[in-house]
């Protein structure tokens, strides 16, 4: 909300200088806001959809009261027959959200309690995957095809899920861990799984897939680091694949409205920061259990990685905001946090802190680059931020190295009389960066 508070500061400081009408400050005001997710939603359609959920719940239990008073044919009866009357009448009344919405909710939620219903009434069991991805197929049409984005939320969010705990399993159609066995998953679950993904992007409502792509992202990192056909287990390959879906994740993930893109930003930075704690690295103690790196694994990792340092070349970075001097430290430094894994090869102490101080100078380096970009550009939150990742990389350079002195009550306390000062001194120094840029 940062963003559209700031815009709509900016327009209207435009209509007052007369570079716009405040008409037009208005208008674009309102495009610009509108195209927020769920920007549709008033606070009566919440209100609709939470009557869509109760009283989805309320027929529920009141058919759980008379269960055993109701046939088995009457019970499949009964639900088909509500089943296509909610569906009509939330075809019927498509254009009336008061009413669609509940209906729509309902509808979405139909299917599995029909599958349940069927599975109890004739006792069936076995694979617990299979219910749900068959839930949500029957709910694609409605999220493809609805007028409002909720069905299509909710069903990319059911595929997301099925696809995460289906491949992580080891005993079900989507299985594509080894599991006690050991032995490898038919081609057909890795087919199955992918589709599923394309199914999760492909009713994902609206242009921006920043938050599809990272749970894609993140889901092929974790096929990578479990016990999969894919599988990788060497420090530096690992290190090198998910640096390198970082980059990509922020690079290809933008945000509505031309923000940095938020979590994707969250996560590069996250990453770099964990690649400090290799000053601590131990080679005889430090590996990844579960066998050696399968080829497909590396020729993955490889590929990943050659891809992000093209799309570094061919594409705008989005690690700080556009100019000269800022594509240059972005592009920079996002090729030096994925060229670092390289450190971690045939890795002894003396390389992994190595590998930890060039983190450390990434990050103090990216919060400089914030700071100054921010002063440059009157931005109050890129200034906050790199103030946050230089006394946070301060802070634990300072742990890293003086640690271990800490021994004793009185080292604490000089320790934390320490931290306040840099505390209020940073603070000072954050007030006033963003006290000059207002003037």
């Amino acid at each position: 909300m940062a963003y559209y508070k700031k815009l709509k500061t900016d327009l209207l400081a435009a209509a007052a200088a007369g570079i716009i009408t405040p008409g037009q400050a208005d208008k674009a005001w309102e495009h610009a806001y509108s195209s927020r997710t769920f920007a549709s939603f008033k606070a009566a359609h919440w209100i609709a959809a939470a009557a869509g959920l109760f009283i989805a719940l309320g027929v529920i239990l009141v058919a759980a009261h008379n269960w055993d008073k109701i046939g088995a044919i009457a019970k499949m009866g009964a639900f088909l027959l509500l089943f296509a009357g909610v569906a009509e009448a939330g075809l019927r009344l498509e254009e009336k959200p008061a009413a669609a919405i509940p209906l729509e909710t309902i509808w979405f939620f139909m299917p599995v309690l029909g599958i349940g219903l069927y599975a109890q009434i004739f006792n069936l069991s076995g694979d617990p995957v299979k219910p749900y991805l068959v839930w949500a197929v029957l709910s694609a049409p409605l999220a493809l095809f609805s007028k409002r984005p909720l069905a299509a939320y909710l069903t990319a969010i059911l595929l997301f899920a099925v696809l995460y705990w289906g491949t992580l399993g080891s005993s079900n159609i989507l299985a594509l861990t080894a599991g006690y066995s050991h032995t490898a998953q038919p081609l057909q679950h890795w087919a199955l799984a992918l589709a599923v993904l394309a199914g999760g992007f492909a009713v994902y409502p609206g242009k921006n897939l920043a938050k599809p792509l990272g749970a894609g992202i993140v889901w092929l990192f974790f096929m990578m680091i479990a016990d999969t056909a894919i599988r990788v287990r060497s420090e530096a390959l690992v290190l090198l694949a998910g640096m390198s879906l970082a980059v990509l994740w922020l690079t290809w993930g933008g945000e509505e409205g031309g923000e940095r893109p938020g979590l994707p930003l969250t996560a590069w930075t996250g990453a770099v920061y964990a690649m400090t704690f290799f000053w601590h690295y131990r080679p005889d103690i430090h590996h990844f259990y579960g066998g050696t790196d399968t080829v497909l694994g590396a020729v993955i990792t490889w590929t990943i990685f050659v891809g992000a340092l093209i799309t570094l070349a061919l594409r705008k970075q989005r690690l700080l905001p556009e100019g000269k001097m800022e594509d240059h430290l972005a592009k920079g430094l996002l090729a030096a946090s994925m060229l670092a894994a390289f450190l971690l090869f045939d890795a002894n102490e003396g390389s992994a802190k190595v590998l930890a101080v060039l983190a450390n100078i990434i990050l103090a380096a990216f919060g400089a680059g914030c700071i100054i970009s921010g002063a440059r550009n009157s931005n109050e939150k890129l200034i906050n931020r790199g103030v946050l990742v230089i006394t946070l990389t301060a802070i634990t350079r300072f742990v890293d190295i003086f640690g271990g002195l800490l021994k004793s009550g009185v080292a604490f306390i000089i320790t934390g009389l320490a931290f306040a000062a840099l505390a209020y001194f940073v603070n000072r120094g954050r007030k006033a960066l963003i006290d000059s840029v207002k003037k």
